[in-house]
């Protein structure tokens, strides 16, 4: 399965620091959700937690919250549920063409120093989920047809596929670490 590849591939790349991993209440978040997330994005959050060590790029962990843990009204999403509500609400404002989803259809895995935006469109199984960046620089919207770890392998080794994002400061750097 390419979403494996993908993980295997990004520890390679860039091995976990030791006690990253962050367990995670599946069944609870799933539920706030009321969607099912990819495995490969479980299996990142418990060998990296939050992000890349060393770059600025941080992965939305899921969490659900409590009258006792947040005090805005309809929370239950955590930090995750407030940055996708930002993402959404910027699709509604960009109108991006060629990419055929709604703004519902988008949530927000990963954030970086730039204020990008790296999502899913939630179509269909979500082993499928494509990524889906936006690039405040320009304010455009980029589709890319792979899972969230394959994508990352994919900008951490300059793999040409996602050539979008060579002016990133994630492009190639894996391959500094080797």
């Amino acid at each position: 399965m390419i979403k494996r590849e993908g993980l295997a591939g990004l520890i390679r790349l860039m091995p976990p620091s030791a006690g990253a991993g962050v367990m995670v209440d599946w069944e609870t978040v799933q539920r706030a959700w009321g969607l099912v997330f990819p495995s490969d994005f479980k299996e990142f959050v418990a060998h990296y937690g939050g992000g890349l060590s060393d770059l600025d790029f941080g992965v939305l962990v899921p969490a659900t919250v409590t009258p006792e843990t947040c005090d805005e009204p309809g929370a239950p999403k955590g930090g995750m549920g407030f940055i996708t509500a930002d993402a959404r609400a910027t699709w509604v404002d960009t109108e991006p063409s060629g990419i055929d989803a709604a703004a519902e259809d988008l949530v927000t895995w990963g954030a970086d120093g730039s204020a990008d935006l790296y999502c899913w469109l939630t179509h269909g199984n979500p082993e499928d989920w494509p990524v889906v960046l936006f690039s405040h620089d320009d304010d455009t919207w980029t589709r890319f047809d792979c899972g969230m770890t394959e994508f990352l392998r994919r900008v951490l080794s300059a793999d040409s596929r996602v050539e979008a994002m060579r002016d990133s400061a994630l492009w190639g750097a894996g391959l500094r670490r080797l």
